[in-house]
């Protein structure tokens, strides 16, 4: 084998270096490819926007984000500026914008709303300067985040936090949000009136209650289109809770403006809402306030027409009302009254009266009727003072309680004395009827005192057992299951019939003094009279006249064979210490 000569070596070796170097080159030109592809891929799978510009706008790079959004390819874009896809206004901001990166040479991110082919994008959109040694020239880099979702849900959160999710209409936080933005921008002269109408659906619950909650919902949003038909485009329409709506009236010159939106709110009501194929009639109790001349915040302004809109149901509901001072006057009398009457039932202020009620036709006390007045600072207050207060309050069922337990004690006290012929009776009030299980507080306090339940009379009214028939006559029969009897009170006031008291187990009809009174001249008083005691007798129940007032009025009852009678020609009521006076002579001395 021929050895190569020196330089033919050499050369070999040059050739074998070349060749490596190529190798190697072609290596790290694969290496690079495989990182630019690496990088490329990375920026093409951001959902981000992201471009490179020039200094003149001019895009030399953009990802796959970008093309998509434009709806454009890379080529379509390399070269061209905002200028080229965007209108002149919107290009002229973003190019502001670039010209101010370049200033600064600082990142600069701002908000923007972009049309992108035909869709409108909320844009969270970035750009910084960078430098390239290699080139050692400037770019501009830019991203951009599709942040419309979030916007939206943004959106959606606060109008859920500021709207009602059964109406969609603003609800309180919503309202007290604008009044303070009102009441600060009008605080300096205020000058400018502010409208508060507050309403709510008269007998609401009894709809909810009947048809069920579904139709109450259902009420509610066709009330709600009503009223948002009905009032100005001005006028606010919300919902604060419950049946309760309110009419904010912004910028108003004088209070009839309120009154107007009133009229028209009542007009919208007239026609019926029908409710899965049922026809209802809903009328509204409505209340107004002033701002600033009832209030400057929305607790007082709402309170103020709060107390206007019960002025409303007061006057017999379905009308509106104007807040004045005397109300707010009113309310804090009523409230001190409330505190009063709370700390009357802690120190044991009420006391019981007793008015006995006679045989008609031989004048001998057989019973007595327990009637609760208040010892306040030794002045006696008459129940029509504060029973109406006790009922609104719930205080009654508490007051109720006592008064139905010491009345049985005190009758008790009388059987022990001998005087077992006695009864007692004692008024329910509607609410212990239907929120207290009567019955088992009777047979509690029947098995507590030990006194027998024939010496038990209770009275109700024929309202009591005209709101609910079927539930009324099922308490009834219960309670006379004890042994008890149960009579109706102040008959004849209410919208029953003797027809129809004929379903229910009772014993006595009380006639209502308003037909005792004047009787003896009065023909209607004295014919409505007869024929409650005749049409009584044929049903089996025993009569009671109440209210009896002087002489004319007992004979005109004993001669048509009234049962029995009580009034003041008999006796006034009496505290418990004189009873036994009255009691001990056995028959009262009237002519």
């Amino acid at each position: 084998m021929s050895k190569l000569s020196p330089l033919n070596e050499d050369i070999e070796n040059l050739h074998l270096r070349i060749k490596e170097l190529e190798n190697r080159e072609e290596e790290l030109l694969k290496v690079l490819r495989i990182h630019e592809a690496l990088h490329l891929g990375i920026l093409n799978a951001l959902p981000i926007n992201i471009f490179l510009e020039d200094r003149e706008g001019r895009t030399i790079f953009a990802n796959d984000t970008t093309c998509d959004m434009n709806g454009k390819s890379l080529e379509e874009l390399i070269g061209k500026t905002v200028f080229d896809f965007f209108p002149k206004k919107i290009a002229e901001n973003q190019r502001a914008m670039d010209l101010e990166v370049w200033k600064q040479r600082n990142l600069i991110t701002k908000e923007v709303k972009v049309n992108f082919s035909g869709e409108e994008k909320h844009m969270l959109t970035g750009k910084t300067i960078i430098h390239l040694k290699e080139s050692n020239n400037d770019y501009m880099l830019g991203f951009g985040l599709d942040i419309t979702d979030r916007i939206i849900a943004e959106r959606l959160i606060k109008h859920m936090a500021y709207h009602d999710t059964l109406t969609d209409l603003p609800n309180r936080r919503f309202v007290e949000t604008f009044l303070a933005d009102y009441t600060k921008h009008n605080n300096i002269n205020k000058q400018n009136m502010l409208g508060i109408v507050l309403l709510d659906l008269d007998r609401f619950k009894v709809i909810n209650d009947s048809l069920g909650h579904h139709a109450g919902d259902m009420l509610l949003q066709a009330v709600s289109n009503r009223l948002i038909n009905s009032v100005g485009e001005k006028e606010i329409t919300a919902r604060i809770g419950g049946d309760e709506f309110i009419i904010l009236i912004p910028n108003m010159q004088h209070r009839d403006e309120a009154m107007y939106v009133c009229e028209k709110i009542m007009r919208s009501m007239e026609d019926d809402f029908e409710i899965y194929g049922q026809k209802l009639n809903v009328t509204t109790s409505i209340g107004i306030s002033l701002y600033p001349k009832h209030g400057n915040d929305l607790n007082t302004l709402v309170k103020g027409a709060d107390l206007a809109m019960y002025q409303s149901k007061d006057k017999g509901r379905n009308c509106y009302t104007l807040f004045s001072s005397t109300m707010r006057d009113c309310a804090i009398e009523r409230m001190d009254k409330e505190i009063l009457l709370r700390q009357a039932l802690e120190t044991n202020e009420f006391v019981l009266f007793y008015q006995p009620k006679i045989e008609i036709a031989t004048n001998k006390i057989y019973g007595m009727e327990a009637l609760i007045r208040w010892r306040n600072d030794d002045q006696i207050i008459s129940p029509d003072s504060f029973i109406p207060l006790a009922e609104e309050t719930g205080l009654i069922i508490t007051i109720g309680e006592w008064v139905l337990r010491q009345a049985c004690t005190d009758c008790k006290s009388w059987h022990d004395q001998g005087l077992s012929h006695l009864s007692v009776s004692v008024n329910i009030s509607p609410q212990q009827f239907k929120r207290q299980n009567i019955e088992e507080l009777v047979s509690s306090i029947l098995q507590e005192t030990g006194l027998p339940p024939s010496a038990l009379e209770l009275e109700l009214t024929e309202g009591i057992i005209m709101q609910d028939p079927g539930n009324a006559s099922f308490i009834i029969s219960n309670l006379k299951a004890l042994g008890i009897k149960i009579s109706i009170d102040d008959f004849g006031t209410g919208f029953s019939s003797l027809g129809y008291l004929k379903q229910f187990p009772i014993d006595i009809l009380k006639i209502d003094k308003s037909f005792v009174t004047n009787l003896e001249w009065d023909e209607t008083n004295a014919s409505i009279s007869t024929a409650v005691i005749s049409l009584a007798h044929s049903l089996k129940l025993e009569v009671v006249a109440e209210g009896i007032e002087n002489e004319e009025q007992l004979t005109f009852f004993r001669n048509h064979g009234c049962d029995f009678g009580q009034g003041y020609l008999i006796s006034k009521p009496v505290e418990m210490d004189m009873v036994m006076n009255l009691i001990k002579e056995k028959y009262i001395k009237v002519n």
